[in-house]
């Protein structure tokens, strides 16, 4: 992603495309969510009114989408300010494994903030026996991991983000 624009020599910052950010978005909301639904799955999680397994993945990753480009641009906008406060000392490949960390971090508590929402929505997720704000940090820091390993294959696929 750190493609760094010298064109002022005050300020530097990163370059991004928005196709890019939305491919981005989309690719954590879906590959993402697959994650999770399949995780609470394998937990024996269900909603009160549950709906078949493809179903409940798109209609919960569509929704996702919204917290996560919030997260994805307030990942970008964080960088900027990180990458500009390193007057440019870092190397493209250290901007790149920043930029991978900070998106897992901030998508993930996307993806955690949503889980009231989705609760509210659609019934909480019965037989798992945990507290809300546990169940928030367990599934926000387990998408977060994976959120990395999806951002570092999309910007790899996507040649960065500028």
């Amino acid at each position: 992603m750190a493609q760094i624009n010298k064109s002022n020599s005050s300020t530097s910052f990163l370059t991004i495309s928005f196709q890019k950010v939305i491919a981005l978005v989309i690719a954590i909301s879906y590959i993402g969510g697959l994650w999770v639904n399949v995780q609470h799955e394998l937990e024996g999680a269900h909603e009160v009114n549950e709906m078949l397994p493809i179903l409940h993945w798109l209609r919960d990753s569509t929704l996702a989408m919204v917290f996560i480009f919030f997260g994805v641009m307030m990942s970008i906008s964080f960088l900027r300010w990180l990458i500009q406060r390193t007057d440019g000392r870092l190397s493209l490949l250290a901007q790149q494994s920043l930029t991978v960390l900070v998106l897992g971090v901030f998508t993930g508590a996307a993806f955690a903030l949503g889980i009231p929402v989705h609760g509210f929505l659609f019934g909480v997720h019965l037989d798992m026996g945990v507290e809300l704000i546990t169940h928030m940090l367990t599934d926000g820091s387990i998408v977060g991991l994976v959120n990395m390993a999806i951002s570092a294959l999309m910007i790899f696929l996507l040649g960065g983000l500028e």
